[in-house]
């Protein structure tokens, strides 16, 4: 049952960063409609939900997706003098893999919240977060009860 779960969870993933990306990538020339936004609610949900498991996998999934939502903001905010310097353009050139990997599959969100993706994925770290403690607090339990 547990695989079953994960394979569901990853299938998710998968779907909603396919219909997410090219919202992500056009922001804001593109719009995110409904059908996003329940796309992406679906994959937060099951991702919540498997948060109870208390995986040590998902954590650092989840570690890594608060880290990565940081580093896009802070780069996205000094973006403007990054631009000057070429080593500093090339920090700015980081952000781009870990957008697509954390912030694009709850994109949708950002229907209800319209914020630049710098600001968005400042959003979506506090999400992350929220799945990092879940994860620790079930895993601490299960530990507790056996």
């Amino acid at each position: 049952m547990n695989d079953k779960f994960l394979i569901f969870l990853i299938g998710s993933y998968f779907l909603a960063f396919s219909v997410n990306l090219m919202p992500a990538i056009k922001h804001p020339d593109l719009d995110v409609n409904v059908f996003h936004l329940l796309v992406t609610l679906f994959f937060m949900l099951l991702l919540l939900m498997y948060s109870k498991k208390g995986s040590k996998k998902l954590k650092v999934f989840a570690l890594v997706g608060v880290i990565s939502g940081l580093l896009v903001f802070v780069i996205t905010t000094f973006e403007h003098a990054m631009f000057e310097h070429v080593i500093l353009n090339s920090i700015a050139a980081l952000q781009y893999p870990f957008y697509l990997i954390f912030t694009t599959p709850v994109f949708g969100g950002n229907m209800l919240f319209d914020l630049s993706y710098g600001s968005y994925s400042l959003l979506v770290s506090l999400f992350y977060g929220v799945v990092f403690v879940l994860t620790n607090f079930f895993r601490k339990n299960d530990a507790v009860s056996v």
